[in-house]
């Protein structure tokens, strides 16, 4: 764990508003990480951002160091937020499938655009578990090791689906464009959960 967290995380135990820092350095990151794996519904990825720092934070007095990031520990909760809420029943609305996200195609020429958009609309396509670990591993840049830690799988498990997934998308020869994905832009939020006395 990098100085910097280990000094928010001290400070933020002994006065709970200096969390803030906390969730300022971090939001945006997780923010993507929900917003790529809903469909970039933005109000339900807010939402499940709050839901992951709440839980962060009322686990703050129990929070020990660790040799792994912050990041990851918030990865790890933001990971459990996420599968909580696809259990829950819901409606889906199949348009947002065929949705391309401007960033996926804005630097490709156009039969390169053609093949990334397939590409995208095929991703969206896959079980959640699978988008999941593919995401966390082309989009986040994340090690198997992390991935294994998140999802709470063995490495071989992770290695296994990741050549599963990459074998159901081998028809697609931009799968490397996945790494070029730009990060999504949001507003600061100031944490709700700091708000509550």
């Amino acid at each position: 764990m990098n100085r910097e967290d280990i000094q928010l995380i001290k400070e933020a135990k002994k006065n709970p508003a200096a969390y803030e820092a906390l969730y300022k350095k971090y939001a945006n990151r997780l923010f993507n990480y929900f917003w790529y794996r809903l469909g970039h519904q933005k109000d339900i990825a807010e939402d499940l951002l709050q839901e992951t720092f709440m839980r962060a934070y009322q686990k703050l007095p129990h929070f020990y160091l660790r040799s792994y990031s912050y990041y990851s520990y918030l990865l790890s909760i933001a990971h459990n937020v996420i599968v909580d809420y696809y259990r829950q029943p819901k409606f889906i609305s199949l348009d947002s499938v065929n949705d391309v996200p401007d960033e996926i195609t804005q630097y490709q020429k156009f039969d390169q655009q053609r093949n990334a958009e397939l590409l995208w609309r095929a991703i969206q396509q896959l079980p959640t578990n699978e988008k999941n670990i593919l995401l966390l591993r082309y989009k986040n840049n994340l090690s198997i090791k992390e991935i294994a830690r998140i999802i709470g799988k063995s490495e071989n498990a992770v290695k296994i689906s990741l050549t599963r997934i990459r074998k159901k998308l081998s028809r697609h020869p931009y799968l490397k464009a996945i790494a070029d994905f730009s990060e999504h832009k949001r507003q600061y939020v100031s944490p709700q959960f700091l708000d509550r006395k």
